[in-house]
């Protein structure tokens, strides 16, 4: 059988890249468009936390946390094809593989530069194929591990006491903001909400915002606020969004029921729609921002913000 895990490069610029953001935000809308938000999800119903390389036991990232998170498995391994022999099986006939996308610099042969800095670099997006272990016979695999459950709240605490330069945090009235002027974040008291994930599901989509602080990360769209309804400000949402999810799977946080409905759902179809590259983008910048939230030195990979 021909190995389907050989990556797939794009230049940039080209008709190519964009098809790799056409295909990840076509497989994102058809679950929108099924009435799913697939970065709201039980994380508990499973309990075994976010997406890993069977091999190497690092985390997918990014937007390879939805690529891969919203497949109908409960194991959260992945391999490669290459892979699944090497861990003494195979990938069963027929199965069909799931899409794993990252960047990678790739040095400009074509143009001279006078830059002591050495030739000019650029981000490509690029594509290989991976199945999860469930796809796979006789697989040499430890038993799966779940996220331990009993402490998650504490952890949820926990996490948000030790955020890095944190702000300063209020709990009162009934709306959740952040304020980049005096570097505060509100939220509504813990028992207006419907459960203590709620609460902190929604206490870190704020922190997520406040990581963009000319402080912290530094992201353009919170520096000079967003006007609202504009492209950068449903760019800035749909990154504190999936930052709070990337907290809340870490922990075994159940962010279902935060507001999800139809209004939400078209809102976020529409911005998609209309720029493609939008959820591959802010999902980098959403991996970034989550990793300062929970204190993590990852390298950054993704060279867009």
């Amino acid at each position: 059988m021909k190995s389907t895990s050989r990556m797939q490069s794009a230049v940039a610029g080209s008709s190519e890249t964009r098809s790799v953001y056409q295909i990840v935000t076509r497989q994102l809308l058809d679950l929108m468009e099924r009435g799913q938000c697939p970065w709201r999800k039980p994380w508990q119903a499973s309990a075994t936390g976010l997406p890993i390389n069977a091999v190497s036991k690092r985390e997918y990232r990014g937007a390879n946390t939805w690529l891969l998170g919203s497949a109908p498995y409960s194991d959260r391994r992945w391999v490669s094809f290459k892979q699944a022999r090497e861990l003494g099986g195979s990938v069963r006939k027929g199965e069909r593989s799931s899409m794993a996308v990252f960047w990678k610099l790739i040095e400009k042969n074509d143009r001279v530069t006078d830059s002591a800095e050495g030739p000019e670099s650029v981000p490509l997006l690029r594509y290989y194929a991976v199945f999860n272990v469930e796809q796979c016979d006789g697989l040499q695999l430890p038993p799966l591990v779940g996220v331990a459950r009993h402490n998650r709240i504490e952890s949820a605490e926990a996490m948000v006491q030790g955020m890095p330069l944190r702000p300063a945090i209020t709990e009162s009235g009934n709306e959740a903001w952040y304020m980049p002027s005096n570097d505060r974040v509100n939220v509504p008291p813990m028992g207006c909400f419907e459960s203590a994930d709620s609460f902190y599901g929604t206490l870190l989509h704020e922190l997520a915002h406040a990581t963009g602080h000319e402080s912290r990360l530094g992201r353009k769209e919170v520096r000079h606020v967003a006007r609202f309804g504009s492209c950068e400000y449903s760019c800035e949402e749909l990154v504190a969004e999936l930052a709070s999810a990337f907290c809340c799977a870490t922990i075994g946080l159940d962010n279902s029921l935060l507001e999800n409905s139809a209004g939400y759902l078209t809102g976020w179809l529409s911005a998609l729609n209309h720029d493609p590259r939008m959820f591959v983008l802010a999902a980098g910048r959403a991996q970034r921002a989550a990793d300062y939230i929970m204190g993590r030195s990852e390298p950054v990979t993704d060279p867009t913000n």
